[in-house]
């Protein structure tokens, strides 16, 4: 087990505070329907990431057992200190999503949210079937990059902040992380879900919009949280290519190109505050595949 997830790619902060602005209380019914949960039973999250997920089912769900595990140790102690500041009772657990430490026939439902791309597809769902109980349910969930709109709109797409941006990225060596080495189109899901034993395949699709500070339905808390999120990735993206190769930009670069980071987030903040709408949208549109263990 090792942090290179929440060192390289998405801190356990980041991770949290994007799925909050996605898994809130709004919309709280669309994503219990599609894990296909109810409350009492024993649940487990593989891939919990900081466990941001796990809290909400627990929060929604408080007779639910909830268990989130992950690879990350980062976003392990993330979850557990998360846990314990919320006063959630889950449990969170170092391990391998392809030999788990649990018992056969463990769990009423598994669920992953962006999970399988990164595990080779068979030994992922073999390991799920093997701790399911007999009727239980899974339900794998991915987001598929190209059916989303503006997913990276928090890089910058012009003037000197691309160009330090490139600068940095483009020196840097590939991180020791193993991102989307099983991509699967939308149709091969089902596939795979059924050659390793679960029946009654379903796949559904639901659009969410992850960054819409603009729309009138949105709190002013909300909307600035959603901008400094997308603050957050453009800065915590930097911290991590440097952890890659420290000599990629010099330290005045560093220190100018977080400035002009800050610079252009506070202009939207400022924007929103005066009501200048610039209807700067994302969506991300969530395939789940469920199915059963019979």
């Amino acid at each position: 087990m090792d942090s290179n997830w929440s060192d390289y790619v998405q801190t356990s902060e980041e991770l949290y505070r994007s799925r909050a602005l996605r898994f809130h209380d709004e919309n709280k019914k669309n994503w219990l329907n599609l894990i296909r949960i109810q409350d009492g039973m024993s649940v487990l999250e593989v891939g919990c990431g900081s466990g941001l997920f796990a809290h909400r089912v627990k929060t929604y769900l408080p007779h639910a057992t909830v268990t989130g595990l992950d690879f990350d140790l980062g976003h392990i102690a993330f979850a557990k200190a998360k846990s314990h500041e919320l006063g959630l009772d889950c449990t969170f657990v170092n391990g391998d999503a392809t030999a788990m430490p649990f018992a056969d026939q463990t769990f009423d439902l598994c669920y992953s949210f962006t999970v399988m791309e990164h595990i080779e597809p068979n030994a992922f769902l073999r390991e799920q079937y093997r701790v399911l109980k007999t009727g239980g349910t899974i339900a794998v969930l991915t987001v598929l990059p190209g059916l989303n709109l503006n997913g990276e709109n928090w890089r910058p797409s012009t003037g000197e902040e691309q160009d330090l941006f490139d600068k940095a990225f483009q020196a840097a060596p590939d991180a020791p992380v193993h991102v989307r080495k099983y991509p699967l189109s939308a149709s091969e899901y089902a596939p795979i879900m059924e050659k390793n034993g679960f029946t009654d395949v379903n796949v559904e699709v639901l659009s969410i919009i992850s960054y819409a500070p603009d729309n009138a339905d949105i709190s002013d808390e909300t909307a600035i949280e959603s901008i400094n999120v997308n603050r957050l990735f453009a800065l915590n993206s930097v911290e991590k290519v440097l952890k890659l190769n420290p000599a990629a930009l010099t330290d005045s670069e560093h220190i100018h190109l977080n400035d002009l980071i800050n610079q252009r987030f506070d202009e939207r903040i400022d924007c929103y505050k005066i009501g200048e709408k610039l209807w700067d949208i994302a969506t991300s549109n969530v395939v789940a595949i469920t199915g059963s263990k019979r």
